[in-house]
């Protein structure tokens, strides 16, 4: 895959000053280009949003009445190494005389390419300017990417309840999976304390109701005496069935959490949990791991036992993907 480095976009001026685009172009810097009418249209194939080292990619659509003369593409922060027109996909076009200055071949009135920018780390957002030129001018089109927070994924955690009295508790800083909160971690020691922090829900099964809960330490429905409890809000989400979480990228995330206002639509539990069902949530404001999203999956639910707790429990398998 050939790319090209915005460092050296404007050197594409020279290069159309020799293919006949003098009309435009002085000694190799642009002057005042008169607008064009072709059309430009810039779609993000999966989202404008990533994390670093992460590729966003854009559908590039020309369409003109004159020959376009070249595709330039221009960046506020340079590209990680790799970043660039990508015409490897027999779905996209490749039109470039050269793929590194974006020069296109003559006789060329519409194509539609693909473009990759790879995130650099640092950066918070960049700004991206497409623009052709052909030879009644230029048209340009802007779009922005927004840096988002790295993703950790846990897979194939389990949770075990013996009934609403005793049960384990789920830290997604960690991952890790904290077994019978309430009388191993109840005790305020320093120790625990800082288990306590951690914690942003707990699994119990109610016997009685035969109902699956996913519930935060500060929820009305459990009762866990701890010197903390962090109000973590849930919220399923339908039609998620078929999701992969392992697969699920920091800019799908965010695709699926932020419109879901979790801090005002949430709650601080979730019943009647079944296979299948996706969980989003947002922890705590005060919790030591604040303002995470993250997304759990319940891939198995059934009876079982664990020597942790007497007789028949009950274990939620599920996999999990939050924020960094």
């Amino acid at each position: 895959m050939l790319k090209h480095s915005p460092k050296i976009f404007f050197l594409l001026l020279l290069l159309t000053t020799i293919t006949a685009c003098t009309d435009f172009v002085e000694e190799g810097i642009e002057i005042a280009y008169p607008p064009s009418n072709a059309t430009l249209t810039v779609e993000p194939i999966a989202g404008e949003n990533g994390a670093a080292e992460e590729t966003v990619s854009y559908r590039i659509t020309a369409n003109a009445n004159a020959n376009i003369k070249s595709l330039i593409v221009q960046s506020s922060n340079e590209g990680k190494n790799g970043s660039g027109f990508n015409v490897n996909s027999t779905e996209f076009d490749d039109p470039f005389i050269d793929h590194i200055f974006g020069t296109i071949q003559k006789n060329t009135q519409s194509f539609t390419v693909r473009y990759d920018y790879i995130i650099p780390t640092d950066i918070s957002k960049t700004r991206l300017t497409f623009t052709i030129i052909d030879e009644t001018g230029k048209v340009s089109v802007e779009k922005t990417i927004s840096v988002v927070p790295d993703v950790k994924h846990y897979t194939n955690r389990e949770l075990f309840a013996k009934d609403n009295d005793f049960y384990d508790a789920f830290a997604s800083i960690d991952g890790v999976v904290y077994p019978n909160i309430k009388d191993n971690y109840s005790r305020f020691t320093a120790e625990n304390v800082a288990v306590q922090e951690k914690i942003d829900f707990a699994f119990y099964y109610d016997r009685v109701g035969k109902n699956a809960v996913l519930a935060a330490p500060f929820s009305s429905r459990i009762f866990l005496e701890l010197a903390i409890n962090n109000s973590t809000r849930l919220k399923k989400l339908p039609d998620l069935s078929d999701i992969n979480i392992a697969e699920v990228s920091p800019s799908k995330l965010i695709e699926l959490t932020e419109n879901e206002e979790l801090l005002k639509t949430g709650a601080l539990q979730v019943n009647n949990l079944k296979v299948g069902d996706v969980v989003a949530y947002v922890t705590d404001l005060n919790s030591v791991y604040s303002l995470k999203t993250g997304l759990l999956k319940v891939t198995g639910l059934h009876p079982s036992s664990v020597p942790r707790y007497d007789g028949v429990s009950f274990v939620l398998e599920c996999d999990v993907v939050v924020q960094e």
